[in-house]
């Protein structure tokens, strides 16, 4: 029997209720740096589950003109989310991430309270600590990722972001160097949200400088990246330590990849213990 969702759970879990508004999601997450919050009611009861996706889509599409602080949370919320109980395996909590496309499950005891929650995050950790050794950076890495310019706009990137099965795109230049790393975060944690079209600012004489930010603008620089001999197991805990979802992987100088938080949900997925 493989390790169980008990042993590698986060207990202390971040809540809020169904009335409270958008920007208190939005400042929770980013205040304690989690991409997702349970929602539940006054019995501790799950009702749904709010994560930093939907937040950027509702600032960017759903509700472009209205404030953070007057979108409910009950209006953005995913309702009746699926749920694991403490005494299954990490391998099942993987196969139900993978099955229905989410990247954390609240943990319910027999009573349907709130127990716990266990994210890709957490799976980082039994990932790290139980298969040491099984497999290489090389082996379980994706090829196919998303690249964009320095000088591309946040909707391009916004675009890119969201049909990427990890939510990252990686920054490179014209020779194919790389610079930075975007995530879903931030795009919704942006200072401004993201507008259809430009903003302005006057300057002297009533001359309007348009502002559109750019990729270099949002992308964290100077990414740490691995190589493809690394055990995976330890780029699995580099990535738990370090709190990132993305490690780009490096050939020779040549970028030929990407180790992600998915990557080891499959990894998980697939084990046979």
């Amino acid at each position: 029997m493989g390790p169980r969702v008990s042993s590698y759970m986060t207990r202390q879990v971040y809540t809020v209720r169904p009335e409270e508004p958008l920007s208190r999601a939005r400042k929770l997450m980013l205040s304690k740096n989690i991409g997702r919050l349970v929602v539940v009611d006054e019995s501790n009861r799950v009702e749904g589950i709010i994560t930093v996706s939907d937040v950027a889509d509702a600032l960017v599409n759903r509700y472009p003109s209205r404030p953070a602080d007057l979108i409910r949370i009950g209006e953005v919320m995913t309702r009746d989310p699926i749920t694991v109980e403490p005494t299954r395996t990490v391998r099942t909590a993987a196969s139900t991430m993978l099955k229905y496309g989410v990247g954390g499950l609240p943990v319910v005891n027999s009573l349907g309270e709130l127990s716990g929650i266990i994210t890709r995050t957490d799976l980082l950790k039994a990932f790290a600590s139980k298969y040491a050794g099984s497999f290489t950076v090389g082996d379980m890495m994706r090829r196919d990722f998303s690249t964009v310019n320095p000088g591309h706009s946040v909707f391009y990137v916004s675009r890119l972001v969201s049909v990427d099965p990890a939510g990252k795109v990686l920054v490179v230049d014209e020779n194919g160097k790389l610079l930075g790393v975007i995530a879903k975060r931030d795009l919704a944690f942006l200072a401004t949200p993201i507008r259809r079209g430009p903003s302005f600012i006057k300057g002297r004489g009533g001359t309007r400088f348009y502002t559109i930010q750019l990729a270099e603008d949002i992308m964290t620089p100077n990414p740490i990246t691995v190589e493809p001999d690394m055990d995976a197991a330890e780029a699995a805990a580099l990535m738990y330590r370090e709190r990132i979802g993305v490690l780009p992987v490096v050939d020779g100088g040549e970028l030929v990849g990407v180790f992600s938080k998915l990557e080891v949900v499959r990894a998980l997925a697939s084990m046979k213990r």
